[in-house]
């Protein structure tokens, strides 16, 4: 049977619009280098947000500094309207704010299902007391992550294969189970560095259609690093172009990929206007 969840069931479900992230005066740096610096720009709530630029422009180092792995050197990173800047990770976890990693992360010998669970933890636990003596609560908490688990494997077609082996199943499915444990707790903003990562075009194609999907069924912010040109087209609504940790441009992938600077990284000359 196909698990699913009402709206009032859903971890972290609410009315409130998926939040800005707006980033000012931006500057991380390591040692007498910066990997970003002076960056301004926002991440609009609510769209599918992409992040390009040739490698060193400082893609993974934003998603470090709004997910709280990088310490910000200088400037201020808000989130809605709070300001992520003294905000730890598990702080940043707890408000909606939830990181995928470029490689793959997973307990290769566990089910699929394991795997998934353990993105439930930053749903809100019973106290040590209740798990300890598996009081009602525990249970029910219990009953609640299975739900959510299997809902969103049952989402990106993974539910067949939740009593699966991680080690047993293509690399384009592990993927999935990644991105499934990113979702289960429904955050309401979702950073993926480079998901498509190591998929061929079939995997690329099949992995923004899942996205997509799941952004309409379950609104967020979502935001994609990626090198994948034509996936960035197809998925996103709005473009963040970096290069040597600066702002190029923003806007519509028309007009970011239009951009002679942004054609200058990407394809070493200026396209033709097309007819």
């Amino acid at each position: 049977m196909t698990a699913t969840l009402t709206p009032a069931e859903r971890p972290g479900a609410d009315d409130a619009a998926p939040p800005t992230i707006a980033v000012t005066g931006l500057s991380v740096r390591y040692g007498g280098f910066y990997a970003i610096k002076d960056l301004t720009t926002a991440l609009p709530g609510g769209e599918i947000v992409g992040v390009i630029g040739p490698n060193g422009a400082g893609k993974s180092t934003l998603l470090n500094a709004i997910s709280g792995f990088t310490p910000l050197t200088e400037g201020t990173i808000t989130l809605g309207e709070r300001d992520l800047g003294t905000a730890s990770t598990a702080q940043r976890v707890r408000a909606g704010l939830v990181r995928g990693f470029q490689t793959v992360r997973l307990m290769e010998r566990e089910s699929v299902l394991t795997n998934v669970l353990v993105g439930t933890q930053r749903l809100p636990q019973p106290d040590p007391v209740s798990q300890l003596f598996a009081l009602p609560r525990q249970w029910r908490a219990r009953r609640r992550d299975l739900a959510a688990a299997m809902a969103v494997l049952d989402l990106l077609g993974l539910g067949a294969d939740a009593e699966r082996r991680v080690d047993e199943l293509p690399f384009a499915s592990r993927r999935l189970v990644e991105v499934a444990r990113v979702l289960v707790s429904e955050p309401s903003v979702i950073l993926l560095d480079e998901p498509a990562a190591g998929l061929d075009r079939s995997g690329r194609r099949d992995l923004a259609s899942v996205l997509v999907r799941v952004h309409r069924d379950h609104p967020s912010t979502l935001v994609v690093v990626e090198h994948d040109v034509d996936l960035v087209k197809s998925l996103c609504s709005h473009v963040i172009a970096l290069a040597s940790g600066a702002l190029v441009c923003s806007g519509t992938p028309a007009e970011v990929f239009g951009d002679p600077r942004v054609q200058q990284a990407y394809f070493g000359r200026i396209l033709d206007a097309p007819a």
